[in-house]
């Protein structure tokens, strides 16, 4: 039985796709952009890499977001995108949920369970994974958000409230806990959850590490910890959902750092990009990026919890490493 909330919500659902269909200007991002999947295929080079390693697919995804939006044929497809790209690994970087609510957990299980890679699968959290969902608030900190609002509102509330960001992470913010539920679902995946930890895996014989840190707007970004049990003299490749927490793994040992949170930007307009991604490091919307000896990748995400794209298409890493000379 729906909730009042759930009916006005289906309600205001129906409007905006009768306005997108209705606008031609609508129909494009509201439509066809969404359900687009793009591969972009990439190789890195990395200092000193054991001959054995090059050549390694990894396969990345972030934000999933799912939601009633995203239907099965949208899921198979992907499935069989990332299938039929043979990764060696598969990496996900955060945002499998929204807002917080596990409600398509029989859903999200099942396509996790369509995937799998000879040498693992591991996903990082987002800012949407936790127990509570965390974003910046009206006064420009990072706050837990505790009242549902319907797409209409969140999407007035960026253009009207914009405050600069303060980079503080609310007391209670921080104090959110790990989503018990989504936990659980992943330990019946074959999806590794790394939350601020290491682990050193064997490819071909040759090791390599893996290393998932939490997330930025929950001050959960821990590099010591992180970090604390990396194999030093082999290759390292860092899960990070938020790119604004760059800066603080300028000394980290990972040369590979691959992020997601900004959609690419999703609405990928000038001017209008930044209502509808806040950001720290507005540099770091999309794309690769050196930082110093240090690569950067920041995929546009796979969905949002707005169904509207432009100019951001949805996106599928495939990176291949191979030594630098």
């Amino acid at each position: 039985m729906k909730t009042q909330t759930q009916s006005t919500h289906t309600f205001l659902d129906l409007l905006w796709n009768g306005f997108c269909m209705a606008t031609l200007v609508g129909v494009w991002p509201r439509f066809i952009e969404p359900n687009l999947l793009l591969t972009t295929r990439l190789s890195l080079p990395i200092d000193h890499l054991n001959p054995t390693l090059a050549g390694t697919k990894i396969v990345q995804i972030s934000d999933l977001h799912l939601n009633p939006y995203i239907s099965d044929n949208f899921l198979k497809k992907l499935a069989r995108k990332i299938c039929h790209l043979k990764p060696d690994l598969i990496l996900l970087t955060g945002d499998l949920i929204c807002f917080a609510r596990p409600t398509e957990n029989k859903r999200l299980e099942a396509f996790l369970n369509l995937l799998s890679a000879p040498y693992g699968c591991f996903v990082s959290l987002g800012n949407h994974d936790y127990a509570q969902y965390v974003t910046v608030g009206e006064t420009g900190d990072y706050v837990v958000k505790k009242k549902e609002e319907d797409p209409f509102n969140r999407v007035f509330s960026r253009f009207c409230h914009t405050r600069a960001l303060t980079k503080r992470v609310t007391e209670e913010a921080k104090q959110v806990p790990l989503n018990a539920e989504l936990v659980a679902l992943l330990k019946r995946t074959p999806f590794q959850l790394l939350h601020n930890e290491t682990v050193c895996i064997s490819v071909r014989g040759a090791p390599l590490n893996i290393t998932g840190l939490g997330e930025y707007t929950l001050g959960r970004t821990d590099p010591t910890q992180a970090f604390a049990k990396f194999k030093k003299g082999a290759p390292g490749i860092a899960l990070l959902h938020n790119p604004d927490a760059l800066p603080l793994l300028q000394n980290s040992p990972a040369e590979i750092v691959l992020c997601g949170h900004t959609h690419g930007g999703q609405v990928n307009i000038p001017w209008l990009w930044k209502k509808f991604t806040r950001m720290e490091n507005e540099c770091y919307k999309s794309g690769l990026h050196q930082l110093g000896k240090k690569w950067a990748y920041i995929n546009r995400g796979i969905a949002s919890t707005i169904a509207f794209r432009w100019f951001a298409p949805p996106e599928i890493l495939s990176l291949q490493l191979y030594a630098h000379v």
